[in-house]
């Protein structure tokens, strides 16, 4: 299979939100639960309709539509509506949401509540009890509706026993729900950021927004996805109204220490029928520098014993000052192991938010810009290459600072900076860590003139990567 330096197109496992599926792998090769709900979603700009919900089964219902314009269901029998005009915009401020991105944490937090939390804990910090007042409308519950490919009644069951062809998938068949998971809003005009297995391969996005001054009341909003990127697990998606949103405080996890208090909110479930919607938890930060692997990324991690579960996906881990310092994603899951949950921390997501903002990819990732193919025996002997081990470069980018180097089309890479490599992953775990211009040593075996093969040094410039 052919591996693309450039697109970041590698053979791996998806992150899935389906109960009891295990992914990505930490430290120790431990096996860890993404901690969300629902069958597995990737990536989809969505459109920017929004709609609001207020009120129960026995109460007038209020639905705010994208235009603006109000809707009051006076009795779902007689279908009567009455209708107001309003201004609405599906226009987001960027650069309003870049500069909440980099906004430094402190202590104090201003806020558009209705109401002022008053921190009365040691050193300015939150009680518990406060903390939640002052920050948990800033977390949402993220509906996710995908289209099905074949009716509930069907199975695969039924097709291996005889039953038949599965019934072909209805055109413009509308999206059902199929999971759910948090988010985190980081600006009041309705940016949020969650993770990327939250949202990816989602037809469509609803998020549920608390009313700020009766807790029994929620809206709906229907979402953009403005990006996503499966490599770190970070989404940004976008909901629109006049009204301005709660927004959390985005905190500072370079200054976190083992051992400090931090609580979890999010929305664990064990279906979308019973769910436990802006649950807190409350732990410990148990460990920092947690490494996860993912497609040769390496993340940190934040370690903490905070409770999370199913439906936690995309929450926040905050700060006993309010502040976001850590956007939970995983969980050991094991019968050995209780209490590890893990969270990515702030800092490391703030460089990924700016790029979705900015391009709706991660722009700034360096490249080779090269498209290889993972040699074994088997490819060996396809290709007629006498290497059963290392990267064959089978296209170059003209576009990229490697076309200028000496890199052959044919060459098979076998080091990188002297270290060995035999997949994509070996190669981005190199250069990650690295930035477009800087210049790494590739050491490629190439056949000579008397067909022998030679080992040749050869310097690549990296090249910043152009791929959404």
């Amino acid at each position: 299979m052919e591996q693309n330096f450039n697109s970041y197109n590698y053979t791996t496992q998806s992150p899935r939100k389906k109960k009891g599926k295990l992914g990505t792998v930490i430290g120790l090769v431990l096996a860890v639960m993404i901690v969300g709900i629902g069958a597995g979603f990737g990536g989809a700009h969505l459109g920017s309709k929004s709609i609001g919900i207020i009120g129960g089964a026995d109460g007038p219902t209020q639905i705010i539509t994208s235009d603006g314009t109000t809707e009051i269901n006076k009795d779902e029998n007689d279908g009567e509506t009455e209708k107001s005009e309003g201004e609405g915009s599906a226009e987001g401020d960027v650069a309003g949401a870049l500069s909440a991105i980099n906004a430094s944490g402190t202590a104090s937090s201003e806020k558009v509540h209705p109401y002022e939390v008053v921190p009365t804990g040691v050193n300015g910090e939150y009680t518990t009890t406060e903390l939640y007042e002052a920050v948990n409308d800033t977390i949402v519950l993220i509906k996710v509706y995908t289209t099905q490919t074949y009716p509930d009644y069907y199975s695969y069951y039924d097709y291996y026993f005889g039953y038949g062809e599965p019934p072909e998938e209805e055109e413009d068949a509308e999206p059902v729900y199929s999971g759910y998971g948090s988010g985190i809003v980081f600006t009041e005009d309705g940016y949020i950021l969650t993770n990327a297995h939250v949202v990816d391969g989602a037809e469509k996005l609803v998020v549920v927004v608390n009313d700020y001054n009766d807790a029994s009341l929620t809206y709906e909003y229907e979402a953009e996805v403005i990006g996503s990127d499966a490599s770190t697990d970070i989404a940004v998606v976008k909901i629109t109204r006049d009204e301005k949103f709660v927004a959390a405080k985005i905190g500072n996890s370079d200054s976190l220490k083992v051992g400090q208090d931090v609580c979890a909110i999010g929305n664990p479930g064990v279906t979308g029928d019973i769910m436990f919607e802006h649950t807190m938890t409350k732990g410990i930060i148990s460990g920092l520098n947690r490494v996860s692997l993912s497609e040769g990324f390496s993340l940190s991690l934040i370690q903490t014993d905070t409770a999370i579960n199913s439906g936690n996906s995309g929450g926040g881990l905050f700060d006993m000052y309010g502040n976001v310092i850590g956007v939970v994603n995983s969980k050991i899951v094991t019968d050995t192991y209780e209490g590890i949950g893990f969270a990515l921390t702030i800092n490391e997501a703030k460089p990924i938010m700016e790029d979705l903002l900015s391009y709706g990819f991660v722009k700034s990732r360096p490249v080779l810009g090269i498209t290889t193919v993972e040699l074994n025996e088997y490819r060996a002997e396809l290709y007629g290459v006498r290497l059963s081990k290392g990267l064959l470069v089978a296209e170059i980018r003209k576009d990229a600072a490697v076309a200028k180097s000496d890199l052959r089309i044919s060459d098979v890479i076998t080091k990188i900076n002297g270290t060995n490599v035999e997949t994509v992953a070996d190669v981005q775990t190199i250069i990650s860590k690295m930035k477009a211009g800087d210049k790494v040593t590739a050491t490629v075996a190439r056949a000579n003139s008397s067909g022998e093969l030679e080992s040749i040094d050869i310097e690549i410039e990296l090249s910043e990567s152009t791929q959404g």
